[in-house]
């Protein structure tokens, strides 16, 4: 799979596609800014009711790890207001990153067909897991994995 890693792709083994999309505070953040974590990208929406049941567990895993260690980028692809998005979050308490793609530019990219998709990348950028449909981000194998990628510097 290291040969992968020099080509950008959406497969595992492949270096994640740089992106770079509006937070809810209007600025902007992108990929290749968190560089040297494991990051967990979780393509959803406001009105899935898969993503909103692996929300919770979710925000708990990102509450588990230090900020130097491991991000979320919790990347939704509704096509209503900013401010639907945001009163969601509020409401539900998340404080993970969570990135607007109302235009699917993002979701495109990474062939996310089925809500949820999440993408667990490594320190260097490349996919190590591509996840179809809810998960438990509670569940000790995916905490082990993750740990493991952790601590892979």
């Amino acid at each position: 799979m290291t040969a992968c890693a020099n080509q950008s792709g959406v497969d595992v083994g492949y270096t994640a596609p740089e992106f770079k999309l509006k937070n809810l505070s209007g600025g902007q953040l992108s990929l290749s800014s968190l560089r040297g974590k494991v990051v967990l990208i979780n393509f959803w929406a406001t009105w899935c009711g898969p993503c909103k049941a692996e929300m919770p567990s979710m925000e708990d895993l990102y509450r588990n790890y230090k900020r130097d260690d491991f991000e979320i980028l919790a990347v939704s692809v509704d096509t209503v207001t900013d401010n639907r998005v945001r009163d969601f979050v509020q409401r539900y308490g998340f404080t993970f990153p969570v990135l607007l793609d109302n235009q699917f530019t993002v979701n495109q990219v990474y062939e996310a067909r089925v809500l949820p998709t999440s993408i667990l990348i490594d320190r260097k950028g490349i996919i190590r897991e591509r996840i179809l449909g809810a998960t438990d981000w509670s569940d000790p194998d995916t905490r082990l994995l993750i740990g493991k990628l952790i601590q892979a510097k």
